[in-house]
Order: C-alpha cells, then structure tokens, then sequence
C-alpha cells in the first residue's frame, strides 16, 4: 500500500529554498517532512486495534533512502507484522483498516504541518 501527498502552491517557498545550500536543503526538509509525518503517525496508533499494544510501539516514521528527493514514510516494524492483515483482512478475517483511515484524516493537518515547519525554517537560515 502506498500513498503520496502532493503539495501545490509553495512558489515563494520553493525560490527561497533553491537559494540555501543542499546540505541545509536536506536537513531543513527532513525537519518539515517528520513534522508533517508526525500527525499521521500519532493517529495511525490511536486506531491501531490493541491486544498487547505490540502494534502500536512498532508504528514507525522513516527517513526514506535511496530516492531522489528527500522522502518519509510511515512503517510498522517487524514484530508488528501482523498489521497487513488486520489492515486488509484476509480469507478468514474481515479487514479493520487503520493505516488508510489516518492517512485520509490526518494528511491535511499534516501538510500544514509540513509547510509552517518548511517556512519557519527557511525564515531562519535566510534572516539568521
């Protein structure tokens, strides 16, 4: 399962980002895109089904390697693998989605997250 949030309308931000550094890029990006991860994450553990709260500890946000641009994502480690079956349902059980459901409420709080973290820090390396 995968999803992506896409966010128009950062002109002004964008031309002030091209004007830092790539090192101060990366590290002010990853700062927005956990910050924007975050919303997401806290909820996706609020709707986890509980048993012994395993699942809820191995929900996880990581910084995502390999890609071109710097990317997160939200993750469940491996002793909660358990999660892609309760999220889906399988022949014998009915799904109980929890992941989606968060993404779906939570990603514009998230996105507005991202984008007063991606601003504020901006602001701060361009004013000092």
């Amino acid at each position: 399962m995968s999803a992506s949030i896409r966010i128009d309308g950062l002109d002004q931000l964008d031309r002030q980002f091209d004007r830092l550094i790539d090192t101060s890029k990366n590290k002010i990006m990853r700062k927005a895109l956990n910050a924007g991860i975050a919303p997401i994450k806290k909820e996706a553990k609020r709707l986890a089904p509980v048993d012994k709260g395993v699942l809820r500890k191995n929900i996880r946000s990581k910084q995502m390697r390999y890609t071109a641009k710097p990317a997160v994502g939200l993750f469940v480690s491996a002793k909660g693998f358990y999660w892609y079956f309760l999220e889906n349902g399988t022949s014998s059980i009915a799904p109980t989605p929890f992941i989606r459901p968060a993404v779906d409420s939570k990603h514009e709080e998230g996105v507005e997250k991202f984008k007063g973290v991606l601003k504020a820090e901006i602001d701060k390396v361009m004013i000092g």
